[in-house]
C-alpha cells in the first residue's frame, strides 16, 4: 500500500494514475465478493440439473445398460459423488457416494433455496478459506422439474478449487480492466484537467519570477467551463497587476521629481519668507495689515513642499495634534477661497473645538473648498451675470463623541463616471491638467485623524462631502 505521505509528495499526474488504480481495483474487488456467492451456487445449480437429467436417463428404456462404474464415470466429470432424487414422498437412489470408512462423517447441508445475500457470501467465502476435504450435501429443485427435489453429494475441495479458479480469473480481468481505465481515464483527465492546471501553475510561477515580462500574461483558452474562467480571472488578475506595478514606476518616478522640486521649492519660500518679514516692518498701514497672512501662506506653502513627500504614509504618530477651534479653521479656509469668487458660509458654531493636526486638517478642508470652487466655476456650473456664481457652505454638528462636517456646495454635481476613481490619486480629476490628488490628500489627512471621508450627495443641485473626526 502506498504510503499517503509518500503520495502526496508525488506530482498531480502521478497521484492520478495511482488514485485510478487503487479505485478500479477497489470497485473490482467489491464486485468479486458478492460474485464468488453467485458462482458458488450457480455450481451447486447446475450439478443438481446434470444429476436430474442423468436419472432421467436411468429410467429410460434402456437403463439396464448402465452399470455402476460407468454411472460413477459419469457423474465424476461433474466433481458429484452422489446423487437421490426426492418425488412423491419417493426416495430414489442414484449413486451411493463412496465414502472412506476412516475419515470424517460429517456432512454440510446446503439449501439452494436460500436467498439471504449474507449469508450466501459467508458461506461462498467460508469455502474459499477452507482447509480439508469435507463432503457437501446439496439440495434443490431442477428447473424444469420444481416438484421435485434433488440431493447431490459433492467434495469440498473440488468445490473450492473451481472457486479459486473463478477468482483468480476474476482478479486477472479486474487488473485487465482497472489497467485499462486507468490508463483512458488517466489520458482524459490529464488532457482535460491535469495539463491545463499545469499550465497555470507554470504561469503563476514564471509571472512571480517577472511580472513585467511581455508575454507573461496567460493567454485564455475558449472552454467554458470552470478551468476556462480560472483561465480568464488569472489573465485579468495579471493584466491588472501589470497595470499596477506600471503605475507604481510611474508613481515612483513622480515622487522622484517631486523631491528635487520640493527642494528648490523650498528655498525660493524662505527667500519669500525673508521677504515677507521686511514688509511686515513697512510703515504702510495696508501692506503691515496683510503681512501677517502673506507670512502664514508661506509658512503652510513651506509645510506642504516638506510634507509632500510624505503622501500616502500619513500616520497618526507623525501629527501634530493640539486643540482647535474649528470655527476659526473654517473661516481661515473660507477667507482664503474668498478672492475666488465665491458667496461662502460658516455655520460652525463659535466655540466648537477638537483635536487635531492643524496645518493637516487646513490641507484637507482647502482641497475640498477648492474642488467645490472649481466646480461651480466650471462651465457646467457657470450661472448669468446678474447671480451670484455660486455658494459654499460649511456645516458641523456633533453626536456620540464624534464631530461631522458637511462642506456643500451649489455646482452642478460630479459626473458618474468620476465616482468610481473619486478617492483615487491621479484618477479623480475632472478638468484639464488637474492632479486629481486634492480629494485623496484630503482623505488620507482625515483617515490619519481616525476619521473618514464619504460623498454624502451629488446631484444637478450641487454636492456634498461629509467629513467624520472624533471629537
Amino acid at each position: 500500500m502506498i504510503p499517503i505521505k509518500s503520495l502526496a509528495n508525488r506530482s498531480l499526474s502521478t497521484k492520478l494514475l495511482i488514485l485510478t488504480v487503487i479505485f478500479v481495483l477497489f470497485a473490482e474487488l467489491v464486485v468479486m465478493v458478492p460474485s464468488i456467492a453467485k458462482q458458488r451456487h450457480d455450481w451447486f445449480s447446475m450439478r443438481v440439473e446434470e444429476a436430474y437429467l442423468a436419472s432421467l436417463a436411468l429410467e429410460g428404456p434402456r437403463s439396464d445398460a448402465l452399470d455402476e462404474s460407468i454411472l460413477r464415470q459419469l457423474f465424476s466429470t461433474a466433481n458429484i459423488l452422489g446423487v437421490t432424487i426426492n418425488n412423491d414422498d419417493m426416495r430414489m437412489l442414484i449413486l451411493a457416494p463412496q465414502i472412506d470408512p476412516h475419515g470424517s462423517p460429517d456432512i454440510t447441508q446446503v439449501h439452494l433455496g436460500e436467498r439471504d445475500p449474507l449469508t450466501l457470501i459467508g458461506h461462498a467465502w467460508a469455502t474459499m478459506f477452507s482447509h480439508g476435504d469435507r463432503l457437501i450435501q446439496a439440495t434443490g429443485s431442477p428447473r424444469f422439474a420444481p416438484d421435485q427435489q434433488v440431493d447431490i453429494i459433492i467434495s469440498q475441495s473440488s468445490l473450492r478449487k473451481d472457486l479459486h479458479v473463478y477468482a483468480r480469473n476474476i482478479l486477472v480481468l479486474s487488473l485487465v480492466i482497472s489497467t485499462l481505465t486507468a490508463g483512458l481515464v488517466y489520458w482524459a483527465l490529464n488532457r482535460l484537467i491535469v495539463k491545463p492546471v499545469k499550465n497555470l501553475t507554470e504561469n503563476i510561477t514564471a509571472f512571480e519570477a517577472d511580472p513585467e515580462s511581455l508575454g507573461g500574461i496567460l493567454a485564455p483558452s475558449r472552454r467554458t467551463d470552470e478551468i476556462g474562467a480560472a483561465e480568464k480571472s488569472l489573465a485579468a488578475m495579471e493584466t491588472s497587476v501589470r497595470s499596477l506595478l506600471n503605475e507604481r514606476r510611474r508613481l515612483a518616478a513622480l515622487g522622484a521629481g517631486i523631491s528635487k522640486i520640493s527642494h528648490d521649492l523650498r528655498n525660493i519660500l524662505a527667500s519669500a519668507q525673508l521677504m515677507s518679514d521686511r514688509l511686515a516692518r513697512s510703515e504702510d498701514p495696508s501692506v503691515r495689515k496683510l503681512s501677517p497672512r502673506l507670512i502664514s501662506a508661506l509658512d503652510r506653502a513651506i509645510t506642504l513642499s516638506r510634507d509632500t513627500l510624505a503622501f500616502g504614509r500619513m500616520e497618526p504618530r507623525a501629527l501634530n495634534k493640539s486643540a482647535i477651534n474649528l470655527h476659526d479653521l473654517v473661516s481661515e479656509v473660507l477667507d482664503d477661497t474668498a478672492t475666488m469668487g465665491i458667496t461662502a458660509h460658516n455655520n460652525i458654531a463659535a466655540g466648537l473645538t477638537i483635536t487635531g493636526d492643524r496645518t493637516q486638517l487646513y490641507r484637507s478642508l482647502f482641497n475640498l473648498a477648492c474642488n467645490a470652487v472649481e466646480a461651480i466655476s466650471s462651465p457646467e456650473g457657470e450661472r448669468s451675470q446678474d447671480q451670484s456664481i455660486g455658494e459654499l457652505s460649511i456645516s458641523a454638528n456633533t453626536r456620540a463623541g464624534w464631530v461631522e462636517l458637511a462642506i456643500a456646495d451649489t455646482g452642478p454635481g460630479l459626473p458618474e463616471h468620476a465616482l468610481k476613481d473619486l478617492f483615487e490619486p491621479f484618477k479623480g480629476s475632472q478638468k484639464p491638467g488637474g492632479s486629481g490628488l486634492g480629494v485623496a490628500i484630503a482623505m488620507e489627512i482625515v483617515r490619519a485623524h481616525g476619521g473618514d471621508l464619504r460623498l454624502e450627495k451629488s446631484d444637478r443641485s450641487g454636492a456634498t462631502f461629509s467629513i467624520t473626526l472624533p471629537a
